[in-house]
């Protein structure tokens, strides 16, 4: 008997650490991480005791769990973890009450920053462990996607808020807090204030990282990280995984999520090194290393944020080949979709393995690869003819470090991007045409690009020309048949976009009356929010409160898709065919 209450005993206090006790102690060591890092850049009095109470509590908490589970296998790494965390941060916290406040330096900022940091990595990290309840209900993918990306951009809009994310004797007001938060993780680049003069480094900071979380995504890092933190992924998570990811192949989730994950980092991490090199305007190499960073992930995410107040056109990077074709490049990989980079890379270590006479299975690009690569390759080499065209033939515009480069560097960056090398307002307005017919075209699916995506233009317009052919049955590509169902669905989102952006632009003007801006400027702007681009004829921040509200929508459903978004509110029809006759309709 007394064996059965001193288990229950335990059982009953895991169950308050984990449900009470771990959370309480992780949301106070954010608070006071929040408010260092958002209010007072120095550890006040209630910091220190708040932190250090919190760490010599996390240390015992961590450290009785660990010692009454006794845990195998897994479970041991997991917590072992946290033990180590706890060992850690109690050592840390004793240290910094022994030490008195006053002569606090920098090794105590360390300390503190130290156990508060920590306290949050195994918050999360329990957090994650415990997702699969969450996951393990019955939710539609497409709704944990939204879910996902409206919880990041609520956290992004409050941290803005922050009083040190902006300049002294700046303040950001509520709306263009969200507008900045929506723009940076829909990855969209669009803003109604400077982001490198009115944001300071911490501001420009948060917007960093919501750029990557918003190009990567939460329940993506957060799989990504329950497979790396010892837990592995369900049958559940790999059906609602797959789905998110555009991975049907169950067996290959967990690589295809590694792959995502690895490649974002190292591609990122090489355009770094690349456009550091390449920087010798900026002498300081901590500014010369935040620029790249900053800069390498908003193009490879296909952002379009810049820390220069002209973006690209800037003086600072003004006719630099290095910055162009380096963020070139990263956009193209970075819009193609993850699909087609992972194909691409095991097509190439085939033909490589192949090449040095190993016995390998003939390597062939999947049908989806060949039409992304030939769609993205047709659209920048027309886009850049045409913008050669009318720009430097048809008149005489401006120019960054060559005709040919600024004319690819647009043609490019138009589709999802959103850098420009030089001032838009000063395009020829059939420029202007061609930018806006690129970004309703947009990227390729699976990646961080948006608009209508270039699998959909293509098959859309080839279903339309099957059906105007009256008895052709299918579409034929690469040798191979794509399902007529496909056809449709491609078509039918073309007219929906085209109702969608139709009614929006209506709406748009009614909101914008009387401001005086042209009807080609404003569509200019809904197309870039739509299609997540973040090109501006400088219109974003004159916008009206009920503008940028409009547009705040339109870049949500942009990233998230209008395809998933009406899957996701619109039921699938129960009932079974009817059975009843048919009867044709005349058309013509």
């Amino acid at each position: 008997m007394r064996n059965g209450t001193a288990s229950g005993e335990v059982h009953a206090g895991l169950k308050f650490c984990r449900q009470v006790l771990h959370p309480l102690i992780t949301l106070v060591a954010v608070a006071c991480l929040l408010s260092f890092i958002g209010w007072t850049s120095v550890i006040t009095e209630w910091q220190h005791w708040a932190t250090t109470a919190a760490g010599v509590i996390f240390g015992l908490e961590r450290g009785w769990v660990f010692r009454v589970m006794k845990p195998q296998g897994k479970e041991q790494r997991r917590l072992g973890f946290h033990a180590l965390l706890a060992a850690l941060v109690f050592a840390t916290a004793a240290v910094l009450l022994l030490a008195p406040l006053s002569a606090a330096g920098e090794w105590s900022v360390g300390g503190h920053v130290f156990i508060q940091l920590a306290v949050f990595i195994s918050g999360l990290t329990s957090m994650i462990h415990h997702q699969k309840k969450l996951t393990a209900k019955a939710f539609h993918p497409g709704l944990v996607l939204i879910g996902s990306f409206l919880f990041i951009i609520l956290a992004g809009g409050l941290l803005l808020k922050m009083p040190r994310c902006v300049v002294p004797g700046e303040s950001l007001s509520w709306l263009d807090a969200f507008f900045t938060s929506t723009s940076a993780v829909c990855v969209t680049g669009l803003t109604v204030q400077d982001t490198a003069t009115f944001f300071s480094l911490t501001g420009q900071s948060v917007i960093l990282l919501l750029i990557q979380l918003g190009g990567l995504g939460i329940m993506t890092l957060a799989f990504f990280a329950a497979v790396v933190l010892f837990e592995g992924l369900s049958l559940h998570d790999r059906l609602l995984l797959g789905k998110m990811i555009q991975e049907n192949r169950l067996a290959r989730i967990g690589r295809t999520l590694a792959f995502i994950v690895g490649m974002t980092f190292v591609c990122e991490g090489i355009g770094m090194v690349v456009l550091y090199s390449g920087m010798e305007a900026i002498a300081d190499p901590q500014a010369r290393l935040f620029h790249s960073g900053f800069h390498a992930v908003s193009a490879f995410c296909n952002a379009g944020f810049s820390t220069f107040t002209d973006g690209m056109a800037s003086g600072v990077v003004s006719g630099n080949w290095t910055w162009q074709i380096c963020i070139m490049a990263l956009v193209v990989i970075g819009g193609l979709g993850s699909l087609v980079n992972e194909d691409l890379s095991q097509w190439t270590m085939a033909r490589l393995k192949k090449r040095l006479g190993k016995s390998v299975p003939q390597p062939r690009l999947r049908v989806h690869t060949r039409l992304v690569l030939l769609v993205t390759g047709s659209l920048i080499v027309a886009g850049a003819a045409l913008v050669l065209i009318t720009e430097f033939h048809l008149g005489d515009g401006p120019e960054n470090g060559g005709k040919i480069i600024t004319a690819a560097f647009h043609s490019i960056t138009a589709r999802t991007a959103g850098f420009n090398t030089v001032p838009m307002a000063g395009l020829n307005p059939l420029t202007v045409q061609i930018l806006m017919l690129l970004m309703i075209i947009g990227g390729s699916p699976g990646g961080t690009a948006g608009g209508l995506r270039t699998t959909v233009i293509a098959i859309g317009l080839a279903h339309l020309w099957n059906q105007l052919r009256i008895g052709r049955r299918g579409i034929v590509a690469f040798n191979r048949i794509i399902p007529q169902e496909t056809g449709a669905q491609a078509l039918g989102l073309i007219v929906l976009a085209g109702i969608w952006l139709g009614a929006n632009f209506v709406l748009l003007q009614v909101l914008q009356a009387g401001s005086g801006v042209s009807e080609t400027t404003l569509f200019f702007e809904l197309i870039s929010a739509f299609a997540t681009v973040g090109l501006s004829l400088d219109l974003t921040p004159s916008l009206t409160e009920g503008g940028k509200a409009l547009l705040i929508v339109n870049m949500f459903v942009g990233r998230i898709g209008l395809l998933t978004v009406m899957a996701t509110f619109i039921r699938r029809d129960p009932r079974p065919a009817s059975g009843k006759p048919t009867e044709n309709i005349l058309l013509n």
